[in-house]
């Protein structure tokens, strides 16, 4: 085992001058970190190796416990699949190499889109395979069957992942450059596919040999059986043995013989039952048989081993691929563990500010409590948070267990994570920074070996900040200046901080010092926040208020626990009257920053919605300019439409007047359909005067010409009773003036001028036309008799209801007719040439009688079925003449 190791280390040596390759364990130190100044310990870029100076540098030697990062990493570690995987996640450090933390975490919010949104990646368990991968590189080795099963197996979740990836390598571009480094060494999987079946025995033929081998091995085991089957036989009806079954014993088939009668039958004896009552025998007539199988099974042993030998050798060949691909998957699997991390936490990638000071933390949850409490669904409250070039440093302040030390280490955690190519539980529009180095000093540090107190440590981790930090570095400090006494230890506190600042670090500070607070109101560069606390159910909300100092709560909660109110009151006038007043002032301050909060959080909601509304608005805009004129290019041709469809039903009516020669009943049936779709149709006289009219050439409709009053649109003769109609060309048309349109013989009234357009009054209509469409003309002396024409607005109004389909499914013929007739006159009207007609399959009756009633009319162009599709022949589809 210590060899295999040994060559494995060798190996890994060998591969960093082989294509110049960079492999996992570049990217990752083989040896647990040691917590020390200056000591790094970090993932590596994929493509390009980083030096030891990227590593972002932490002074303490419990960092990552003390923020929870080792709680992170052991929750990646158990998600992983791999053992390489599982040990790697447990070395992951930050880094302060921006290219480094920018690509990783685009890989791993690549890999959580695949998780949430895309097919399941074939990411199957396997087995770490660097071991076996180490025997096959030494000469003379071969891989056991299970150990050449797992290297196939691996290799085959190798070839799905990267097939998977690279069918969605525009999707995914960074997670396409780590799995196309892989040179697949494409003949290794056939090459085991040849040997070994789906279920991982050697095939029977592997090899030439061994066919030959098999195939007499089979013949041999017919051979023994059928004389060991007589035998038993023999025995059993002997009454010397109790079984008919042959087993095995010492790798040779054997029968179950009573011992009383092991006499009985000449043979040897290969085995005896725990009860002593059965012997194992192998006849002597079996003995040669059996001698001639096991020879046979030593020779397929050999040639097994031979089989296994060469792949081995070929797998040896291609060692070094076959490690390079080891170390790819194990950060696959890695980069995948964080992935579900972040599915987990809900995490995203905020914005990375590679310059400058500003922060901004929204929506930020510590990740560790989002984890404890995910099961029991207790609800976090989210840390908001800025850090600017004039307020760098944040002083919080307010009750004990009001949350100040989660705050501080939500954003120590979360900077953690970030820098180490994790997605963090924070809202997208949040903004980081790199820092290159991280200082901490949280909670008590006594050290019995050292012979430190608590202050005194707190003094040690102050003086090596002080010595080392820059403003590329990040400090977290809990209770600053605490345990010693709190005048000497505000001092001492306020003259670090002094320093801090003029360092231009950037940190979080908890404290309940009343110099550091004041400190902070008045100096640049640094800022007060609180820790909320709700007085009126005496608890804390754990949410973080910036802008105020923050109060200790003390009467208020030792009022809560039930402290008496005499020394209460007592203990205020000890304090004095400055002290109360100035803690008064903090409270009115404190109410009044929570009230501009919320104003604040009202107005930014409003001010989305005002954005979503305003791009909304614009959309519409543009599109209503980009459609406008097509919509009214549309709407003028289907009025058009109409119209020339309403005409076409007029011309129609007439006909059929005509043709009928005014027979009374028709006449009378047409007037009243007419009536009922029209309702100026009522001042029309008798049909039969109308269809006699004589006909002018080529027309079937008379001239028109107008009555007095309102000037209604009448059928005229080119001359009336007086003389001709008289058109005055040259006198430009005035208000209440006659008009003629120059493209017919329709007249009206000018009723209205607007520039170079106008209204015109057509007895009920009314038109808006150009004034280039019309022309003056003479008074008409008086009205005929005849009336107006179809007012085009009612006609269309009546379209509207006609229908295309009619449903007559279920009624007697006697109902469906003149129903059928009604609907007809109507399609006809509107000038709807096809009509499709639900009457249903049943017996066919009512079919027939409507198709033959239909056939009869001359309007009816022609009677089918309809497609199959669209009914077949439960539909008639009924086809009109235009």
């Amino acid at each position: 085992m210590v060899y295999f190791l040994i060559n494995e280390v060798k190996l890994l040596l060998k591969r960093k001058c082989i294509r110049s390759k960079t492999t996992f364990r570049d990217k990752i130190a083989l040896f647990p970190p040691n917590e020390t100044k200056n000591t790094s310990f970090s993932l590596k870029g994929t493509i390009q190796k980083q030096s030891q100076k990227n590593n972002m540098k932490y002074y303490h030697p419990h960092t990552f416990s003390k923020l929870g990062f080792d709680v992170i990493l052991q929750y990646i570690s158990n998600k992983a699949v791999s053992e390489d995987a599982k040990e790697a996640c447990m070395h992951i450090q930050p880094s302060d190499n921006a290219d480094f933390i920018l690509t990783e975490l685009k890989k791993v919010a690549e890999f959580r889109d695949i998780l949430e949104y895309d097919e399941a990646i074939p990411f199957n368990t396997f087995s770490s395979v660097g071991y076996i991968l180490s025997k096959a590189s030494i000469k003379g080795n071969w891989l056991h069957l299970e150990e050449l099963n797992k290297v196939y197996k691996w290799l085959k979740v190798v070839k799905d992942i990267r097939n998977y990836i690279l069918k969605r390598k525009e999707k995914y571009p960074e997670l396409e450059k780590i799995i196309n480094q892989l040179p697949l060494a494409e003949h290794i999987v056939p090459a085991i596919e040849r040997i070994i079946d789906e279920r991982g025995n050697i095939r029977d033929n592997a090899s030439p040999e061994l066919v030959v081998i098999r195939r007499e091995m089979k013949s041999a085991s017919i051979e023994i059986r059928t004389v060991l089957h007589r035998i038993l036989r023999h025995a059993t009806d002997n009454n010397w043995s109790v079984d008919k079954e042959i087993t095995i014993r010492n790798d040779r088939l054997v029968i179950p013989v009573k011992a009383e009668a092991k006499g009985r039958i000449s043979g040897f004896i290969q085995d005896i039952s725990q009860s002593g009552n059965t012997i194992f025998l192998e006849p002597a007539e079996s003995l040669p048989l059996n001698n001639k199988l096991k020879e046979l099974q030593l020779r397929e042993g050999n040639e097994i081993i031979r089989i296994l030998s060469v792949i081995t050798e070929k797998i040896g060949e291609n060692v070094e691929d076959l490690l390079y691909f080891k170390d790819v998957m194990t950060e696959m699997d890695i980069i995948r563990a964080k992935a579900l991390l972040a599915v987990d936490l809900k995490a995203n990638l905020p914005k990375i500010h590679l310059t400058g000071h500003k922060m901004t933390i929204r929506d930020g949850f510590y990740p560790v409590l989002q984890l404890r409490n995910k099961a029991s669904k207790a609800p976090v409250v989210p840390l908001n948070l800025t850090f600017t070039k004039n307020k760098r440093i944040i002083l919080i302040s307010g009750p004990n267990a009001g949350g100040k030390s989660v705050s501080l280490k939500t954003v120590g955690l979360l900077q953690l994570m970030l820098q180490a190519g994790f997605l963090i539980p924070v809202d997208e529009r949040s903004e980081f920074r790199i820092f290159q180095s991280l200082f901490i000093d949280l909670g008590d540090e006594q050290s019995i070996e050292n012979d430190l107190s608590t202050y005194t440590s707190h003094l040690f981790q102050m003086r090596q900040m002080g010595d080392n930090m820059n403003h590329h570095s990040l400090f977290l400090i809990d209770e600053f200046g605490g345990g010693t006494d709190p005048q000497l230890g505000g001092a001492i506190a306020e003259a670090f901080l002094e320093r801090f600042v003029r360092q231009n670090a950037s940190g979080i500070i908890t404290t309940h010092y009343g110099n550091l607070k004041e400190y902070a109101q008045k100096t640049e560069g640094i800022g007060n926040a609180a820790m909320e606390f709700d007085t009126a159910e005496l608890k804390p909300t754990y949410r973080l208020i910036e802008g105020v100092p923050g109060r200790s709560y003390a009467f208020e909660i030792a009022q809560r626990v039930g402290v008496h109110k005499t020394i209460i009151k007592r203990a205020k006038e000890k304090l004095g009257v400055e002290q109360i007043t100035s803690e008064q002032l903090i409270s009115d301050l404190e109410k009044k920053n929570q009230q501009l909060a919320r104003l604040i959080s009202e107005n930014e909601r409003k001010s989305v919605e005002l954005e979503k509304l305003t791009t909304k608005y614009d959309s519409l805009q543009t599109n209503i300019s980009a459609n406008k004129k097509t919509i009214l290019n549309e709407a003028k041709a289907e009025a058009k439409r109409l119209i020339q469809e309403a005409n076409k039903k007029i011309e129609h009516t007439i006909r059929e007047i005509r043709e009928s020669q005014a027979e009374k009943e028709l006449t009378k049936k047409l007037r009243r359909d007419l009536e009922e779709e029209i309702p100026e149709f009522e001042e029309l006289t008798d049909l039969e005067e109308l269809a006699t009219l004589p006909k002018e050439k080529g027309k079937d409709e008379p001239k028109t010409q107008a009555k007095g009053g309102k000037g209604k649109n009448i059928p005229v003769k080119e001359e009336d009773e007086k003389g001709k109609m008289k058109i005055l060309a040259n006198e430009k048309p005035e208000m209440g003036d006659w008009i003629k349109l120059k493209t017919s013989d329709s007249i009206g009234k000018l009723v209205e001028i607007q520039g170079n357009r106008c209204v015109v009054e057509m007895g009920a209509v009314r038109i808006n036309l150009k004034m280039s469409q019309i022309v003056k003309i003479t008074p008409p002396a008086e009205a005929l008799k005849t009336k107006v024409t179809i007012s085009a607005p009612s006609r269309l109004d009546k379209m509207k209801e006609v229908t295309t389909k009619i449903d007559i499914m279920g009624m007697r013929v006697d109902e469906a007719l003149p129903l059928l007739e009604k609907k007809m006159d109507d399609a006809l009207w509107a000038g709807i040439t096809h009509i499709s007609i639900l009457h249903g399959k049943g017996t066919g009756t009512l079919r027939d009688a409507i198709r033959k009633h239909l056939r009869d009319k001359s309007y009816i162009k022609g009677v089918y079925d309809a497609p199959i599709d669209q009914g077949g022949d439960g539909w008639t589809i009924c086809e009109l003449r235009g």
